[in-house]
């Protein structure tokens, strides 16, 4: 049919060769550029159309906006997928054309065919040459060859359309980075600091700021410079860094680093490193750097699919050899391979939407898979299994003075105050329900403390080292009490009335109320349970031992996160880390499995496979659910792809069954398997459906 075509279309190729041989060059280059320049307009036009009109077919709305809020960008990869995917549809529509009105499409139809998979058959060679294995791709992309090559033009254009679909839902599943994490790391520089210059504090564009400046940091800054302190007294947060639950004093001679918090104080710091050269941002610079295992790991459904590649080649061999060209076709179409990679993603793709609806976000679809696999479990502690504020755990008193007078005049002292040892000692006020009169006069002492004057007595509240300062003895009992606290990992505010230290209040760690109830679950499925800080040793081993978890590491530096991690993987461990700070994201990127929590810092939630949006540890437990069932139905997909294809190629050797039987048995399995990926999703909307009305009513 298609021979006599073969003169006239190469008359009309040399002819148009001519013709673009005979302008000049610039002519050349002129018609090359215009034609390029439509060529990539149509193609964004199709990427917006595709992106809108067609990509919320794969998710809820919920899913979407949870991707817009957490995830990012589209990928080069899934922007070339698209295009393919509509150079198949649009190619299987002029073999359509071909086989019914005009032949003569059937040779564009070979071309484009060739165009769109070329691509595909040289990596896949390639991986055959350097790694002696045969992947799914390049068995598809003979099986579309052969089907052309034997007559079959609908067939193969049909199944290329298959091939592209299955790998724009597989993209669908894989994790989006929202930006290179080094720029996430080197912050959001201010447009300005204050720097002193000849002892007048100038306002300085950050761009401008060099090596061995002094610069001015007040309360509530974020330090935007690692340097060191030449005057002032404060109090910092930098937990997000070093993992340390509690505020650090920091007073001439120490260091800041960039990315921590001031919470009090004023301070002139000589600056020691700005920008990417900062701590924070060596960490970003390991992160980009790093090899991601994720990246190297492949969906389950499609090394399945690469397995039986061999077997069903070899068959099909075998068929020729025995039965004749049409048996050995037939055999080539069973295609286990398609069904599986086309239902494996959808059924991923089913579970990620109900993920959704559960308040967590699972960016990369790869990780319900390993999931399954996990038996080691591994917290950050501050911020993750604990609350960032702190809580007050006892009230002492001392000198005649009552519990409910020491809280009365350190609630006193705090009002309105917003740091978190504020909200603390407020809140436990607040639960009391003691009446206090906002202080007549205020006087904050930079870093340590605060004094205020309440109904004519001078209110004092802060630190040992801010009372020593204030001429303020302690009693021994009150030195003994402190001892014990900081082997616990708490802090004591010292609370003083006119020169006589009447108290102190006792601030502990807050554990998310859910964390032991989750632990307890996590131990019911076998699962061994790490604590990994950056905190302490006492205060680390205490929350370890109030929990019941099996183990800790403490006083572990970021990158000391991730070769525990490692080590861990070593020990043949699979192991799912979960963490929110900056300190967390080596470890978090080096785990099988990384978690983080809705209210992280950016950079844990962009290293985190999986965000547990409603910021509740409890989710995780539903998270390892609805694993569970992901894997059952994973498991089902997977036989309906098997059944038909084996029943088939048992036909063709026993009964001599050929490509109608073939399309029967793959059409039966593929529709099994469909249904069957769709399916839970169906019924968990119907359950909501239902759920909903008997609300309503």
């Amino acid at each position: 049919m298609l021979i006599p075509l073969i003169p006239v279309i190469a008359k009309i190729f040399l002819a148009g060769s001519a013709v673009y041989g005979a302008m000049a060059v610039v002519k050349k280059t002129k018609v090359r550029k215009k034609v390029i320049y439509s060529l990539k307009k149509v193609d964004n036009r199709y990427q917006q159309i595709v992106q809108k009109h067609f990509d919320p077919f794969f998710g809820t709305d919920l899913r979407h906006q949870q991707i817009e809020n957490f995830s990012g960008e589209y990928t080069d990869k899934e922007v070339v997928i698209n295009r393919r995917l509509g150079l198949a549809i649009a190619n299987t529509g002029l073999a359509i054309l071909g086989e019914m009105y005009y032949p003569s499409l059937l040779v564009a139809n070979g071309l484009l065919l060739l165009y769109i998979i070329l691509p595909m058959i040289y990596r896949n060679l390639k991986i055959l040459i350097q790694e002696k294995r045969i992947k799914f791709r390049f068995f598809a992309s003979l099986s579309v060859l052969v089907n052309y090559i034997s007559g079959f033009y609908v067939i193969g254009s049909l199944i290329l359309v298959v091939v592209f679909f299955a790998f724009k839902l597989a993209a669908r599943t894989e994790e989006y980075s929202r930006k290179s994490l080094i720029d996430t790391f080197a912050l959001q520089p201010p447009d300005s600091v204050w720097v002193l210059v000849d002892g007048v504090e100038v306002a300085v564009p950050f761009s401008q700021l060099q090596i061995g400046d002094f610069i001015i940091l007040n309360a509530g800054q974020t330090v935007p410079v690692d340097g060191c302190i030449v005057q002032g007294i404060a109090s910092i947060d930098q937990h997000m860094l070093t993992g340390e639950s509690q505020p650090v004093e920091k007073t001439v001679g120490d260091k800041v680093l960039a990315s921590t918090l001031l919470l009090a104080g004023k301070l002139q710091v000589r600056v020691e490193k700005t920008g990417t050269a900062t701590g924070a941002a060596q960490i970003g610079k390991i992160l980009n750097n790093a090899a991601n295992y994720h990246s190297f790991c492949e969906a389950r459904s499609e090394r399945m699919a690469d397995q039986t590649t061999l077997p069903t080649l070899s068959a099909s061999a075998l068929a020729w050899l025995t039965v004749g060209s049409g048996g050995a076709l037939a055999i080539l179409n069973s295609d286990f391979g398609s069904s599986m990679i086309f239902s494996g993603p959808l059924n991923m793709l089913s579970y990620l939407n109900i993920a959704s609806h559960g308040g967590i976000l699972v960016k990369d679809g790869r990780s319900l898979e390993i999931l399954h696999t996990i038996d080691t479990v591994v917290f950050d502690k501050t911020g993750t299994l604990t609350l960032e504020q702190p809580e007050v755990g006892h009230i002492h008193s001392c000198n005649g003075w009552t519990e409910q007078q020491v809280l009365y005049y350190a609630a006193t002292a705090e009002y309105r105050q917003s740091h978190p040892i504020a909200r603390a000692i407020l809140s436990a006020a607040k639960q009391q329900s003691l009446e206090y009169l906002p202080p007549d006069e205020v006087d904050y002492e930079i870093g340590f403390g605060i004094r205020v004057i309440c109904q004519g007595k001078a209110v004092r509240v802060g630190s040992a080292r801010f009372m020593a300062q204030e001429l303020i003895s302690l009693p021994a009992e009150i030195i003994e009490q402190q001892q014990r606290c900081q082997e616990k990992g708490y802090s004591l505010v010292m609370v003083a009335v006119d020169k006589q230290l009447i108290g102190t209040v006792e601030l502990q760690t807050q554990l998310r109320h859910e964390t032991a109830k989750l632990v307890q679950q996590l131990h019911k499925r076998g699962l061994k349970i790490y604590i990994l800080s950056g905190d302490h040793q006492q205060p680390t081993q205490h929350i370890a031992e109030r929990l019941g978890i099996d183990d800790f590491f403490a006083e572990v530096l970021p990158e000391g996160k991730a070769n525990i991690i490692n080590k861990l993987q070593q020990e043949g461990r699979k192991v799912c880390f979960v963490g929110d700070g900056i300190n967390d994201a080596i470890a978090l990127r080096q785990a099988d499995v990384s978690i983080s929590l809705r209210g992280a810092t950016t950079v844990a939630t962009d290293s985190a496979q999986i965000v547990l949006v409603s910021q509740s540890l409890q989710q995780l437990n539903q998270l390892f659910d609805i694993v569970e069932g992901f894997n059952t139905n994973q498991n089902r997909s997977l036989l309906f792809a098997f059944v038909p294809g084996g029943m088939l190629i048992a036909g063709v050797f026993l009964f001599h069954l050929e490509m109608p039987a073939a399309l029967v048995t793959y059409s039966v399995g593929l529709a099994a398997s469909l249904g069957n990926a769709l399916y839970p999703l169906l019924k968990f909307n119907q359950q909501n459906e239902a759920t909903k009305k008997n609300n309503a009513t």
